[in-house]
């Protein structure tokens, strides 16, 4: 987001940023939310280091393909590679989305804009506020695995801010902490009610 004389910038935390006119100083008044991705170097060169390393070993057994002679040998190779290709694609969008990805939320001309923003794409969904049925939290429970892994550094997360619109979900706001996402609802649903007056 492009910050001019005329706004205010509000940091929630070091990744969650919200953006108000000088002029009117109430949660009300939002222009913007910008959210980045965490990105402490040593975790993402330990990242970087995992998928060069995922990459060459996988290199290495699926180059022993023309060599094995027994079909069972084959048939491991095979099946290794799409558990390999899976894993190696998936750590590659995870960096990827560490390193460039960002999501930014605004209200304008009464409608929320929602975009989703990485490496090479630009994802932007658009809702006109009197659609907008609610917005709630998704909540994480670390007793469920999915939720637990969520909270990891070497996945993109968990979307912990839902939108329901015309009874269609929409998600955003991916691995942010209990504070940030209130936050966030807070301030959407301030500003929401203030354009449907």
């Amino acid at each position: 987001m492009q910050v001019d004389n005329n706004l205010k910038i509000q940091q929630i935390s070091p990744r969650v940023s919200l953006a108000y006119p000088t002029e009117k100083q109430d949660d009300s008044t939002i222009v913007s939310i910008v959210i980045l991705p965490y990105t402490e170097k040593w975790r993402m060169w330990g990242l970087l280091l995992w998928i060069v390393a995922w990459t060459i070993s996988g290199l290495l057994v699926l180059s022993n393909y023309k060599l094995a002679k027994q079909q069972e040998q084959k048939l491991f190779i095979i099946i290794f590679f799409f558990f390999w290709i899976y894993y190696e694609w998936k750590m590659i969008n995870v960096y990827l989305w560490k390193k460039w990805g960002k999501e930014r939320l605004w209200i304008k001309d009464n409608k929320l804009f929602v975009e989703e923003s990485g490496w090479r794409y630009r994802k932007v969904n658009s809702f006109k506020i009197q659609d907008i049925n609610g917005i709630d939290i998704e909540e994480l429970n670390e007793k469920v695995f999915s939720d637990f892994m969520s909270n990891s550094f070497w996945s993109k997360g968990k979307p912990r801010l839902k939108i329901n619109v015309l009874g269609k979900n929409y998600y955003c706001c991916y691995q942010l902490t209990d504070k940030e996402v209130h936050s966030i609802a807070l301030s959407l649903m301030k500003v929401m009610e203030r354009n449907r007056d």
